[in-house]
């Protein structure tokens, strides 16, 4: 038995589970994904990079066979098992991703809009007197968008962003 056979293994029977992914879920299927971490093992990380979003991609294998797919919303590939079908998503019809903005998630969002090349720019109201960072406003011109903490920033097939407000509690 040479060194290889174990990493052909490997390889053959990640290839199945992306071909079984791919013929189950085409490119655009609405997918919960995470990047880092599953929420089982760090719920805290996983709650902050958590991607409501879509497959952008058919499923691969790299090298040492692990399936991966990309989404909409994160620049390389996430392995298969870190990618769960999203079966309630708020995602509508030519939706691609759906991020809740959060004063923790603020920055990944603004450098993603950035990396999109959209304007996005700090939100500030005054709460109890003081000026205050409560959201990030999106685009420029008439088209732009106010997310405010709790809102649901949505980026549409068509490159546009609406948001939809958070349900006051």
């Amino acid at each position: 038995m040479s060194h290889r056979d174990p990493l052909e293994a490997a390889k053959a029977k990640g290839q199945q589970q992306a071909d079984a992914w791919n013929a189950a879920h085409p490119i655009g299927t609405r997918v919960i994904a995470y990047p880092s971490v599953r929420p089982e093992f760090d719920a805290v990380i996983a709650a902050k990079t958590r991607l409501v979003t879509t497959t952008r991609t058919p499923a691969w294998i790299l090298g040492h066979g692990t399936p991966h797919v990309s989404v909409h919303g994160y620049g390389g590939g996430i392995k298969l098992e870190h990618v769960d079908i999203d079966h309630d998503s708020p995602l509508g019809d030519g939706e691609r991703l759906a991020h809740v903005l959060t004063p923790e998630n603020h920055s990944r969002i603004d450098n993603w809009l950035d990396g999109l090349n959209v304007f996005a720019k700090s939100y500030w109201e005054n709460v109890d007197g003081k000026l205050r960072t409560t959201g990030l406003r999106i685009g420029a011109g008439p088209g732009r968008v106010v997310a405010r903490y709790g809102d649901t920033i949505i980026w549409h097939a068509d490159g546009r962003f609406t948001v939809r407000t958070a349900v006051a509690s």
